[in-house]
């Protein structure tokens, strides 16, 4: 069996399709992953996989967004959810020429995208194979697909459709106890994480007798200049008598390095899949990823997310409702608010409860290698 792999315009959404793309090729399948911006590359070679360029060389996800020309976003949140939406149907779909031209001559049996991959199924549909939706964290994309659906009329219009085509099986990750009323119906599937890996230190896999707090705000420190904001929290935090271990990418280590040199704090890049087990709270910018891997190890969480985000703002809310996270927006989360919720969830072992119950409901769901046989028999039945 052939497989491409549409995984999102970023590391962060790739990452959550390596065990599902792992497990095919461990099945004995050839699995194509596409990156629709130069940058995407590294972190899919990084993880094992095969990775295919569809745009020219050169082309990052800053400026292939910035090319879409739908810029500036509505200030409404919902109303922004629907734009981007939009936004990822225009990026996605702006390599589907050389995806076709891709696939025609490489002829996949099937198509796997993202849960905002609004590229693949349009190339299933042109190249007339099944389509799989794979879900990347505990978000319902109802408002995103109205956008994309909305942006990508002609498109769908030339292929006779009517609206974005339904899955032929719709993968969801999400723990069973999470899940809204009335939610689609789908193949559950544990989230095991996928990261990019490097060179162990002891300090990444183990910890000492002290609380762990793991911070992390994402893959752009220097971009936004949050330099300060990370050192705040840092300072902050170990004034809790707690150890810390900061992961950001290697271009923010030395500047970081330098202002908190002496505070005992570990930093660098760690792989988030080695970092979570050994945290007792992780601090983040609520992340799908970065979600459901603290969750999938039971770890509870301080999130900061994006009051502009309605999606970042949905899922913190349905966390804090099931007693494994607090939550401060951008404007409460100063970085003694940080650490003031860190030390609410160190002192109450409620959090690490339902942390832990969530990760038991997200280890007893089918393994990715379970779901290939699904797959498996989606192809079969088409190509009989």
């Amino acid at each position: 069996m052939k497989v491409i792999v549409l995984a999102g315009i970023t590391p962060s959404t790739f990452f959550a399709h390596v065990s599902l793309a792992t497990a095919l090729r461990d099945a004995g399948h050839q699995v194509m992953v596409t990156a629709a911006a130069d940058d995407v590359v590294p972190a899919i070679t990084a993880a094992g996989l095969a990775a295919v360029p569809v745009l020219p060389p050169g082309l990052t996800r800053e400026r292939v967004t910035a090319e879409t020309g739908l810029f500036p976003p509505p200030p409404d949140a919902l109303e922004r959810e629907r734009w981007a939406g939009g936004l990822f149907a225009a990026i996605e779909s702006r390599p589907l020429e050389a995806l076709v031209e891709f696939g025609e001559s490489w002829r996949p049996d099937i198509v796997i995208g993202g849960m905002l991959a609004y590229g693949a199924p349009l190339l299933a549909a042109r190249l007339d194979v099944p389509y799989v939706r794979q879900a990347w964290d505990i978000h319902d994309p109802e408002l995103f697909d109205a956008g994309a659906e909305s942006q990508l009329r002609e498109q769908l219009e030339r292929l006779g459709l009517t609206g974005l085509p339904e899955p032929d099986l719709l993968i969801e990750v999400e723990p069973p106890s999470l899940r809204q009323p009335g939610g689609r119906p789908g193949q559950m599937m544990r989230w095991i994480p996928g990261n990019a890996q490097c060179r162990l230190e002891p300090w990444m896999y183990t910890k000492g007798a002290a609380t762990r707090v793991g911070i992390t705000v994402g893959t752009a420190v220097a971009d936004y200049d949050q330099y300060d904001f990370v050192q705040g929290i840092v300072e902050n935090v170990a004034a809790l008598d707690v150890e810390t271990a900061v992961a950001v990418p290697g271009e923010a280590v030395p500047t970081l390095r330098e202002r908190m040199d002496g505070t005992g704090v570990h930093l660098g890049w760690i792989p988030l899949d080695v970092l979570a087990p050994t945290c007792d709270v992780l601090v983040h910018q609520s992340g799908g990823s970065t979600m459901m891997t603290a969750l999938s190890f039971g770890v509870p969480q301080v999130l900061l997310p994006d009051a502009g985000q309605f999606r970042q703002v949905d899922m913190a809310r349905r966390l804090v409702e099931a007693g494994a996270a607090l939550t401060l927006s951008h404007e409460q989360a100063t970085t003694e608010a940080i650490a003031e919720k860190c030390q609410e969830i160190i002192s109450d072992p409620g959090y690490a409860a339902a942390a832990a119950g969530l990760a038991a409901e997200i280890a007893a769901l089918p393994l990715p290698s379970e779901v290939v046989r699904r797959i498996e028999g989606l192809v079969r039945r088409a190509s009989a």
